[in-house]
């Protein structure tokens, strides 16, 4: 291109090849960061850093592990529960075995204290204490 030509060249048309020119470029600038994602990057060019997640992707990850958190606390209380319930239900069959013993207690004491009342001397004390 002479500068004849360049000056031929209306303001209009100057813009529309800057901005070829920029596309161009940014096309390339793609390509090579596809190629470097891939795997294909050439010799001599760097790789293309991660970038970070955006806000959104965060909070949906965050809100995500909550969930997670939510269910597995839910499911050891469930569990808690249950073993509470198998606990209780030995402690009522405990209470209940213990019931007949109670009672037999009970009975020997009487039957003790009336022996003891039997042998007891007259005037309250007991034979060979005194």
């Amino acid at each position: 291109m002479t500068e004849e030509d360049a000056a031929a060249r209306s303001p209009t048309d100057h813009l529309a090849q800057q901005m070829r020119e920029a596309a161009d470029r940014l096309m390339t600038g793609w390509t090579r960061t596809v190629g470097s994602v891939s795997g294909a990057v050439g010799p001599g060019l760097p790789a293309v850093p991660q970038f970070p997640a955006l806000p959104a992707t965060l909070s949906a990850q965050q809100v995500q592990r909550l969930l997670d958190d939510l269910s597995a606390r839910r499911l050891q209380v469930q569990t808690l529960r249950d073993q509470l319930t198998t606990f209780d239900e030995q402690l009522g069959m405990l209470e209940a075995s213990l019931q007949p013993v109670a009672e037999w207690t009970r009975t020997w004491a009487a039957a003790e204290k009336s022996v003891s009342d039997f042998w007891r001397a007259p005037g309250g004390t007991r034979p060979g204490s005194g």
